[in-house]
């Protein structure tokens, strides 16, 4: 009897390790037949390899995070606008810088209003589109039509490609004026190609001259410029991703960032600290 039940013990040890056997080699098949699946969707393995440096950059996973932020902003962030006040910003900067940025770029709504949204954006980034879609920065406009104005700043997060995209703006600008640099600006966001055809074609649109267009958009006058705002975004305000929103009193001269594509809600919590501060 107890040699049977050795037996039947022994029989049973043989059945789990071919068990164990064949399931660590389904296992293996099928995580090299998902990987082979995966180089394929890329394009063979020189693409899977620079997917892989990707997804291991840090501007990535910067991204990635500050996706994150934002969507949980989006779902725990009040259905409509609040009029709750928020402290007053405390950041303080030079007056005198604050005026040196105004003169260097178009400035959207009244002139002379107490408070100033600088918006560090890129045509690349989602979150960006995401904001222009969304009107947030006029809506705030509408709100405090006195009170607040703004102005656009290109800041480069994706590198090169989003530079030609930023030249074509300033040269709108250059050419056309504030109003067409803000009517320009929607227009390239939904864009899908933004090649030079179709930034030509959209500059048209806005009243820009063809022909004076291109040859700005070849003379690359305005990088030095754009890589100044980004370079501003960042080393002023502290602005390390996009959009970042820049909420500037001109009469105390402090601000408060508000970084990433936050409903109006946020700008107003921001903005009526200001005026409401004593």
């Amino acid at each position: 009897m107890a040699q049977e039940q050795k037996k039947d013990m022994s029989t049973v040890l043989v059945v789990l390790s071919a068990i164990t056997v064949l399931l660590t080699l389904y296992v293996g098949f099928f995580k090299k037949d998902a990987f082979s699946l995966e180089t394929m969707k890329v394009g063979g393995p020189e693409n899977m390899t620079l997917v892989q440096q990707l997804y291991n950059s840090d501007m990535y996973k910067t991204q990635q995070t500050q996706a994150i932020q934002q969507a949980l902003a989006s779902i725990t962030a009040p259905a409509t606008d609040t009029t709750e006040t928020a402290a007053p910003a405390t950041t303080t900067i030079d007056k005198a810088k604050i005026n040196a940025i105004k003169k260097a770029g178009y400035v959207e709504g009244k002139e002379n209003a107490r408070i100033i949204i600088l918006e560090y954006s890129e045509f690349l980034c989602p979150y960006c589109k995401r904001q222009s879609d969304d009107k947030t920065i006029e809506q705030v406009i509408s709100k405090y039509p006195n009170d607040v104005n703004m102005m656009f700043r290109n800041y480069i997060v994706h590198g090169e490609p989003a530079k030609a995209p930023a030249e074509a703006l300033e040269c709108v600008g250059e050419l056309g004026g504030s109003d067409a640099y803000y009517r320009y600006i929607p227009m390239v966001f939904a864009l899908d190609d933004k090649s030079e055809t179709n930034l030509v074609g959209l500059a048209k649109r806005v009243g820009v001259n063809e022909s004076k267009f291109t040859a700005c958009l070849k003379s690359d006058k305005h990088l030095t410029a754009i890589d100044d705002s980004t370079s501003e975004g960042r080393t002023l305000f502290g602005v390390n991703g996009t959009p970042g929103n820049v909420v500037i009193d001109n009469e105390k001269g402090t601000y408060t960032l508000v970084a990433g594509a936050y409903p109006v809600s946020e700008f107003v919590k921001v903005i009526d600290g200001i005026l409401n501060a004593k």
